[in-house]
């Protein structure tokens, strides 16, 4: 019992930079969607891979109707015990999604895409497409292909070589098999969300001026020091256009 006492203290602990960051990713979402006029308390808002829970928990506290969903057991365990008891998390596979088509206002995929083989990226928006309501929006973040440091092993540069050498060089630096994740360019993004019928925006624009703007909420020690030389030299505008190639991918798309 005591074990099992100190395991959930350090998962709390553990999450909560964690819980930080998911949240400032819920508000950056929230603002995407209002710069389209798309209210999201107007109906219910799905969470589609909600991990532990913290965006979900974030929409409810705004007033929105919020329904997490996550293929992991355990992280829908935590998600109703720890971070919001009385909150509506589901076990489910996104791709394979236990929802009436039209039922939701909104859909939130944030960090998830690059989780998912490639090739199971179009059935998933597929099912996010059927449960959409006419006019409903569907907000994406994921990882760009070209971010001067990988996103979860922050290896420099590793993504922008050729992807046969992908599970090679993190093989080098973390002596694992092979690379899992499943990075993006903004046009490949583009076509998959085309094929499934959804047209989208590409609003990464959004998410480097508000790094640049708003310094603290910069994770990466490096990245910070470089976004602060670049605002005390007056640089802002000509960054902006540079960090929106290398930075995290926002796309809002509409049924």
């Amino acid at each position: 019992m005591l074990n099992q006492l100190s395991l959930i203290d350090r998962v709390r602990k553990s999450s909560a930079p964690r819980a930080s960051k998911r949240e400032q990713r819920a508000k950056e979402a929230i603002v995407c969607l209002k710069l389209t006029r798309h209210n999201p308390k107007s109906g219910v808002l799905l969470d589609l891979g909600c991990g532990l829970g913290y965006l979900t928990r974030y929409f409810v506290r705004l007033g929105i109707e919020a329904v997490g969903v996550d293929i992991a057991k355990k992280r829908i365990r935590f998600a109703k015990d720890e971070v919001l008891p009385s909150g509506n998390f589901i076990l489910a596979d996104g791709i394979k999604l236990p929802f009436r088509e039209g039922c939701f206002n909104t859909v939130i995929l944030n960090d998830v895409l690059e989780h998912i083989p490639y090739n199971f990226a179009k059935p998933m928006l597929n099912e996010v497409e059927g449960t959409l309501k006419l006019g409903g929006k569907l907000f994406i973040s994921v990882e760009n292909r070209y971010m001067v440091r990988e996103g979860h092993s922050l290896i420099p540069f590793l993504t922008w070589f050729p992807r046969p050498c992908w599970d090679a060089i993190y093989k080098l630096f973390t002596r694992q098999p092979t690379y899992p994740f499943c990075p993006y360019t903004t046009g490949q993004l583009e076509r998959v969300c085309l094929e499934t019928n959804l047209t989208c925006r590409n609003y990464t624009w959004f998410y480097a001026w508000n790094k640049i703007s708003n310094i603290k909420d910069i994770g990466d020690p490096t990245l910070k020091k470089i976004a602060k030389i670049i605002r005390k030299l007056k640089l802002s505008k000509p960054a902006c256009a540079i960090m929106e190639k290398v930075s995290v991918i926002l796309f809002i798309c509409e049924k």
